[in-house]
């Protein structure tokens, strides 16, 4: 199934170098399984908390205790200016606490997203081998962007890709999307393209039991909005006990993707070598070279 472009979100050009950093067992295992591991964003967020979350921007909602507290930009967002006062006091609360529901949202889809990272730069970088591969035994896969859309053809599952956005968490607000496509400034060294899946079954549950949250919100409908705290608790035991895995393989054609290997700088020859021996075996006709980040200068 092709990759989808998700709207608004950049894509590399086709002839754009993407690398796939890891460890050893890892690229095995990719061989192995013919396949691409896709962490669970869930799983991910135990070294990033902030993975696929809100920016503090974004939970502003939280400081409105009545339409006074509307900023003049939040009053013209929210259309205030065209409302009678019933009309106001209904779209105050409803923005209020709609906010509210998706800023936990976030939380709780972060089960349903997979992700597999890749880094686009045009050159190998030294800051990534340390931060993803074993500095002596590292591997680092890297093709043209076009060769991994091509390579993805024959998985069933459908994987939505896009340019990591990296964001101010402090000042700039995180849009509405609910994909995982955001991160912080502090990671930007990373450049990083996500191929995302979205799990069909961890989202309907997760679906099922907030509609229930969703429910107390507007009992009434969306015309009778409450005014009165929201119990945000109330389905909070029931997502934390939705089933998840910290990954899942989604089938990829080694033989078009793999093309050429970049060993860690500081690998030695014994393990170079091992890399192209096991490569051979699993039918990988791979350029196989050590990268040169350690080679002598001229002098």
């Amino acid at each position: 199934m092709p990759i989808e472009p998700i709207p608004d979100m950049s894509l590399p050009e086709a002839r754009d170098r993407v690398w796939r950093y890891m460890d050893f067992p890892k690229y095995l295992s990719m061989l192995d399984r013919r396949a691409l591991y896709f962490s669970n964003v869930e799983a991910l967020a135990r070294t990033d908390p902030h993975e696929g979350m809100l920016a503090q921007p974004n939970f502003r909602h939280r400081d409105w205790q009545d339409i006074r507290d509307l900023t003049h930009e939040e009053w013209q967002e929210l259309g205030m200016g065209e409302l009678d006062d019933a009309a106001r006091e209904i779209q105050f609360w409803r923005s209020k606490s709609s906010r509210e529901y998706w800023a936990r949202r976030r939380f709780y889809d972060r089960r349903a997203f997979f992700v597999n990272c890749w880094h686009v730069s045009e050159y190998e970088s030294a800051a990534m081998w340390p931060a993803y591969a074993d500095p002596k035994q590292g591997i680092a896969v890297t093709a043209d962007y076009s060769l991994l859309v091509d390579a993805l053809t024959p998985a069933n599952e459908r994987i939505l890709a896009a340019k990591v956005r990296y964001v101010d968490f402090v000042t700039e607000p995180v849009g509405p999307r609910i994909l995982p496509t955001n991160k912080r400034l502090s990671f930007s060294y990373e450049k990083e393209l996500r191929l995302i899946y979205w799990d069909p079954k961890i989202r309907e549950a997760v679906n099922h039991i907030c509609h229930r949250l969703a429910i107390s919100m507007f009992p009434g409908g969306s015309q009778s909005v409450r005014t009165e705290e929201i119990d945000w608790e109330l389905v909070e035991d029931e997502v934390a006990r939705v089933a998840y895995t910290p990954g899942r393989y989604v089938p990829v054609d080694i033989e078009a993707l793999v093309s050429e290997v970049r060993v860690s700088p500081m690998a030695e020859d014994w393990f170079v070598d091992l890399v192209r021996s096991v490569s051979k075996r699993y039918s990988v006709n791979a350029d196989i070279t050590r990268s040169d980040l350690l080679s002598s200068p001229l002098r």
